[in-house]
């Protein structure tokens, strides 16, 4: 026994010399050592000490060290790629080969996993894989594969790695592999907002950028239900401007007509407008139209309020008595005026409940301003000569004038219930991916 500490003592400061004196004195202390009751092999010891001459001289004078397993069911190569030793993983695997790249801890890794988790030297990861390209389709717990920890450890390198020399064979299923949550690693570098692992995806031909996972989410879904932040909203834009070249580039194929000019300055709105079937954008707000028509509907309301505001102040006091008309006179001034002060203001027509406001509060002026028209008539001398035209014509107004004001306020509880329904659906889907990640995060950090 007290050689076998001498022989741990002499590893562990990496003494060849003095090594090789200790086996030619017991030449049967190496096979010995399986019997005793120490948590690590000596090949172990020399791997964790990073002793590659040692570690060298032991699997010359005992290869089965190589298989040997610690307290943790660690091997030497476990050990080797956990600590990034090159020189050293490329000796195990010369001897251990393919049995060594597969050999799992009992958490469930292979050596693989643990190199991708530490984040050591990419020649490591490049070491493994061509050695046992096999290890690479290897699953975790919540059923990951290495790309998958490449991109929950953000080991963009390893990941590089694992595509050059498997993507490029086995094509777009290993690449759009999901884990037991249904996650591809478009997904999980969705969830963790890595920018870089994003643009290097889909920069990757078979990526497939609307993959759903097991709720039905795509990435961009992913990420249009996290908190928003800065970086959420470059992702958010970067997803969809390159989910709109895509769309853009099949349909030119397809019919061989130019792109629409709209949606390459506004992509978002574009990519939200076009999913959405026909029946349906008759009961959507479309805020960028009345945007556009900002300067024509200034002009418009300009012209009411001053319809309304001349007779008022021209008015002759030895004149009829217009006191049955200053109600309606104001009515449909105040909305008018309203309406100019807020885009005078600044106020932003781009937000729907603001445009639900204006709309409304013009449907009200252009309502009032009829009833004037209708009044002036009347209060003439003449008001039993109206034609019966001209009553149609006015009826088929306030008509019409009730119907969209009805579609107006019906675009608006649609809107409510949408964004109220979309919050509810945001917020149960954020828990079950976030809490899903987490669980599996934490899996494997402790498996590591």
């Amino acid at each position: 026994m007290e050689n076998e500490k001498k022989l741990y003592e002499v590893i562990f400061e990496g003494n060849v010399t003095l090594f090789k004196t200790l086996i030619n004195d017991d030449p049967l202390i190496l096979d010995r050592i399986s019997t005793t009751f120490f948590h690590e092999s000596p090949l172990h010891v020399a791997v964790l000490r990073g002793h590659a001459d040692m570690a060298r001289e032991l699997l010359s004078r005992n290869p089965g060290l190589v298989s040997e397993l610690d307290s943790l069911g660690h091997s030497p190569l476990h050990l080797a790629s956990a600590k990034g030793h090159v020189g050293i993983v490329r000796d195990l695997l010369r001897v251990g080969g393919h049995e060594a790249c597969l050999a799992r801890s009992k958490d469930g890794l292979v050596p693989l996993h643990v190199a991708i988790a530490k984040g050591g030297p990419f020649e490591v990861v490049e070491e493994l894989v061509r050695a046992c390209p096999e290890s690479t389709w290897v699953r975790v717990d919540k059923g990951d594969l290495g790309l998958h920890l490449c991109v929950k450890f953000d080991n963009l390198g390893a990941l590089k790695v694992i595509v050059k020399m498997v993507g490029e064979n086995d094509g777009v299923d290993f690449l759009n592999a999901r884990n037991d949550d249904g996650n591809t690693i478009l997904h999980l570098a969705a969830l963790y907002k890595n920018f870089e692992m994003i643009k290097y995806l889909l920069s990757i031909p078979g990526i497939e950028q609307n993959a759903t996972n097991n709720n039905g989410h795509t990435s961009l879904d992913l990420i249009e239900n996290s908190p928003r932040d800065l970086k959420s909203l470059e992702i958010l834009n970067f997803l969809l401007q390159s989910n709109s070249q895509k769309s853009s580039k099949y349909s030119i194929s397809k019919s061989h007509s130019s792109p629409n000019p709209q949606a390459k300055q506004n992509p978002i709105a574009h990519f939200r407008q076009r999913s959405k079937p026909s029946w349906k954008r008759f009961f959507t707000f479309d805020n960028t139209r009345l945007e556009q028509h900002k300067g024509a509907l200034l002009i418009v309301v300009a012209i009411i309020a001053a319809a309304t505001a001349v007779p008022i102040i021209n008015m002759n006091v030895n004149g009829p008595d217009l006191t049955d008309h200053y109600s309606t006179f104001a009515i449909t001034f105040v909305p008018a005026s309203a309406i100019m002060v807020l885009l005078l203001s600044g106020f932003s027509l781009r937000n729907k409940f603001c445009v639900w406001i204006v709309l409304q509060l013009m449907y009200t002026s252009i309502g009032f301003l009829a009833m004037n028209f209708v009044g002036s008539m009347l209060s003439n001398e003449s008001r039993g000569a109206i034609d019966a035209l001209t009553l149609i014509s006015v009826l088929i107004l306030f008509g019409l004038l009730l119907m969209v004001s009805a579609l107006n306020l019906i675009r608006l509880i649609v809107w409510v219930v949408t964004n109220i329904k979309a919050w509810v659906k945001k917020s149960k889907s954020r828990g079950k991916d976030v809490n899903g990640l987490q669980m599996s995060e934490i899996s494997i950090q402790k498996m590591v």
